[in-house]
């Protein structure tokens, strides 16, 4: 039995399950290959062909995971034209996931275009293994107008470089876009365990998919309004439309990119007719698969249909057509997909595809009617009126034998009814009532666990049954198979159990199933009664109270898909950050932590540097002036160092160092998980007050130049951060940041700065030497020999250009005063030294491209300048 849960109980779930995820690091699914380091290049059969292609390639590899570049931009489209993506930083192990994820704008994905597609890992330019048309696993996803998809590669060696290419020319491949290069651990990514029923599949990080079998199916059989399944919302549905006479097949699913469900729970799809005052046709149902996958493989599938006619069908929704189509698992999995095949004949017109869900096997309602041991007590009511009796001389006619067996304690035992075929006998009718101890409200869902034990192909299993509810003697409500009786959920198991029922509007005690015989039976049909049920829905929102999460509120509105409807819980924010990582520890998932990475700098104050509001594309280490694509593959609101000058963001942002060195007491760049961060995330200290979201200390801008110390290089406007703080032997391009890309624990702080590899945060990592301003508002150079008071900004009386110098052209010093310049290195050391007058120009031929001090002394003033040498 599922228990009613409390607000308050649910949020103890949630931040239970958050616990045991951040137990360990875990993975990202699907991590894009991206950033400082990692290369795009255009490739046909002769290798890298950097003159085949036209247009820029970088799109692939930049932050942005929807930018792409298009393959029909090749010169010429041949067999083996394709793109490579090779990351200079990092060798990922055998058994990673890795791939590409393309589209074909508003066409699909067939089985003839996979065929022709090829991925290959390399090793340092070394071919490594390929896959065959029997191994390239594709995963449809992303809704709108687009059907984006994963095409994955389990690799069984080494590789730094991914290649994607066509084997023969296929005319479709031309509008091919690729949008990014991914690869990952698959066993580090999280299992779901949370042990709620119906919990819907959807949220962030879940993408809804579409396939088709053959390329002429997919422009006339379509879905509408397909983002509805996985939106978050168990009334709203997507429709698949499948027009008369077209054979094939057609699938709908989703794919949760953040975790993984485990074997032995049941997944699948609510459905119902797109009337929903009929029912679903056996044939229909024998049309219809549930599948799994994981990573694009196939796991588990089963058939609605097993050659016995309908399986297993149970009730869903009260007063509703809906109904659940559900497979039990026996492996893990992370997509589930509803396949639909229309055969020859049939024209099975459209289906409501309300979400996909996931629970425990054990998830069920204790509502049964027992004599003992269940939440309703009753009996069977009996005389001639309430429960017929065992036939008439032995003959054929319509009977009911063992009925004590439905209320009894042994949930495997039955009544049997039989009928007899349809005649003038028909009159005839077999009948079982049960009554309850107490009486039950109206909206209560009623009826009875029955199973069919003859062939149902070309029979309705509910035409011949009608449920009646009574008052004592009086009649409240009848339910038959013509609009309203219910029937729904179809088990995937070997039984032919289905349930039966309706929706009270009445108090009542009493329920009655009554079977007749047929116009259409022309054989004796027999029935197994296993036992009556009642489930009680006091809110009247269409859950039952064992599975209502919020017993005055709406259960079907679940935004974020974490299986916690939003009027149970307190966050329901829908965004880009994954609702399942808890990244700093708090026991606040992403999603709903203000300060996700913990380093006291709001994620609202970290994540739009490009105005989209979008998080996970705002990955800005680096100078544009030096390297292409900015980025260490870490988004900013995750990046403990996001602009890899070496000081870690916690202590550029702006606190003061009294109240980090209590906040952060092994200053490593992370809050303390003993200091109090509410229901935001966000360290109570660091706001007006507790959960008001409102940071009590101003981002810190050192130069007032716009742009936050946590992502400047140069703080100070002069000198390099890096430099300051003693680290710029690391400075291998000479602008002022860490350009060198190992992040194991992927925290954004680079391998040659970072004294914890494992763990989020570097122990002992030196403040920012900007944390105080000295009284007169000047910093401290990195110059030796060269005092405090001589580093200002750039006085109008004095003039140096151009700044950068291109190594070998004269860097000019104007002022009207004359004086001395001197020209000292980054480390302090004396390269030369003149008196000029008016005008100097002092050649760098001799000097090593490099960050240079040049000091200028005056009558009336000594300044410093920050040179540049290329």
């Amino acid at each position: 039995m599922k228990q009613k849960m409390t607000k308050k109980l649910f949020r103890k779930l949630t931040e239970l399950v958050l616990i045991l995820f951040s137990a360990v690091v875990m993975a990202q699914g699907y991590t894009p290959i991206r950033g400082m380091g990692v290369e795009a290049k255009p490739v046909n059969n002769s290798g890298i062909c950097l003159a085949c292609y036209n247009g820029n390639m970088n799109p692939v590899i930049d932050a942005n995971l929807d930018n792409s570049v298009s393959l029909g931009n090749f010169a010429s489209l041949v067999s083996g034209n394709g793109i490579s993506v090779k990351n200079t930083n990092t060798m990922y192990p055998a058994g990673y996931i890795t791939g590409f994820n393309v589209d074909l704008g508003t066409s699909f994905i067939t089985v003839d275009l996979l065929s022709s597609l090829r991925i290959s890992t390399y090793k340092n330019g070394v071919l490594q293994e390929s896959t065959t048309s029997g191994t390239l696993l594709s995963v449809p996803a992303f809704g709108g107008s687009k059907n984006r998809i994963f095409l994955h590669f389990k690799t069984t060696r080494e590789f730094n470089e991914v290649r994607l290419y066509q084997t023969n020319v296929v005319s479709v491949f031309s509008a091919m876009n690729v949008y990014y290069a991914f690869a990952f651990d698959p066993a580090k990514m999280p299992v779901d365990n949370n042990g709620i029923c119906d919990d819907i599949i959807a949220g962030s990080g879940v993408d809804g998919n579409i396939s088709g079998s053959s390329s002429f199916l997919a422009p006339l059989s379509y879905v509408q309004n397909r983002e509805r399944i996985g939106d978050g919302d168990k009334n709203s549905y997507g429709s698949i439309v499948l027009p008369a006479g077209l054979l094939g097949s057609y699938s709908v699913g989703v794919l949760d990119k953040n975790q993984v469900y485990p074997a032995g729970n049941k997944t699948g799809f609510v459905i119902s007719p797109d009337d929903e005052g009929k029912l679903l046709s056996a044939e229909f149902l024998k049309n219809i698969t549930v599948e799994t996958y994981l990573y694009g493989q196939l796991q588990d599938s089963k058939r609605l249909s097993d050659g016995g006619g309908l399986i297993n069908i149970k009730v869903l929704g009260f007063g509703s057509g809906k109904q659940k189509v559900v497979l039990t698992s026996t492996k893990p999995f992370n997509e589930v997909r509803l396949k639909i095949t229309q055969t020859l004949g049939v024209n099975l017109g459209s289906l409501k595809v309300y979400y996909a869900f996931e629970e425990p096997a054990s998830c069920d309602c204790n509502d049964k009617i027992q004599t003992s041991g269940s939440a309703i007590a009753g009996n069977l009511t009996t005389g001639i009126n309430w429960t017929s009796g065992p036939g008439l001389f032995g003959l054929i006619l319509a009977k009911m034998t063992n009925p004590s067996n439905i209320v009894d304690t042994n949930t495997s035992n039955y009544a049997t009814a039989t009928i007899p075929a349809a005649s003038f006998l028909s009159i005839f009718s077999a009948y079982a009532t049960v009554g309850t101890n107490t009486m039950l409200p109206a909206n209560t869902y009623a009826g009875f666990t029955l199973e069919k034990s003859a062939n149902l192909i070309g029979v309705s299993v509910l035409e011949n049954i009608t449920v009646t509810l009574y008052n004592n003697n009086t009649q409240t409500d009848t339910f038959v198979s013509t609009g309203s009786l219910i029937s729904g959920n179809f088990f995937t198991t070997d039984s032919n159990k289905f349930y039966v029922g309706g929706k009270s509007t009445k108090p009542f005690n009493r329920i009655k199933v009554t079977f007749y015989s047929g116009t259409g039976v022309r054989i004796p049909q027999t029935y197994n009664i296993y036992n009556a049920f009642a489930s009680r829905d006091d809110d009247n929102d269409g859950v039952p109270n064992c599975f209502d999460q919020c017993p005055n509120g709406n259960d079907s509105i679940d935004a974020n898909g974490n299986g916690i409807p939003d009027c149970a819980e307190g966050c329901i924010a829908v965004n880009d950050k994954s609702p399942t990582r808890d990244s700093d520890g708090d026991g606040i998932a992403d999603a709903c932590d203000g300060d996700s990475d913990g380093d006291g700098i709001s994620d609202t104050s970290e994540e739009d540097t490009n105005n989209n509001g979008i998080y996970e594309d705002d990955d800005v280490d680096g100078d544009p002036a030096v390297v292409a694509v900015l980025g260490d593959g870490v988004a900013n609101y995750l990046d403990l160092d996001s602009d890899n000058d070496g000081v870690l963001d916690l202590f550029e942002s702006g606190i003061p160092n009294a109240v980090i060195n209590q906040i952060d007491t092994d200053h490593n760049g992370v809050i303390d998980k003993n200091i109090p961060v509410g229901s935001n995330g966000i360290a109570d200290v660091l706001e007006t007050s507790p959960d008001s979201g409102v940071m009590k200390y101003a981002i810190k801008d050192t130069d007032g130049d716009g742009k936050p110390d946590f992502l400047d290089l140069t703080s100070n406007g002069i000198n390099f951060d890096l430099y300051e703080i003693g680290k710029g032997n690391l400075d291998a391009l000479g602008y002022g940041f860490i350009s060198t890309i190992s992040d194991s624990d992927t925290d954004g702080i680079q391998a040659v700065v970072d004294t914890d590899l494992v763990k989020r945060g570097s122990p002992d990592s030196p403040l920012s030497p900007y944390a105080s301003l000295l009284k007169n508002g000047q910093m401290t150079s990195a110059a030796k020999g060269i005092k405090d008071s001589d580093i200002a900004e750039k006085a109008g009386d004095i003039k140096i250009y151009p700044n950068p110098v291109k190594s070998g052209e004269n860097l000019n010093v104007r002022s009207e005063e004359g004086g001395i310049y001197t020209l000292f290195s980054a480390q302090g050391q004396l390269v030369k030294s003149d008196k000029f007058s008016g005008n100097a120009e002092i050649s760098t031929a001799s000097l090593p491209a490099g960050i240079y001090i040049v000091k200028i002394e005056t009558k009336s003033t000594v300044k410093s300048y920050k040179i540049i040498v290329k």
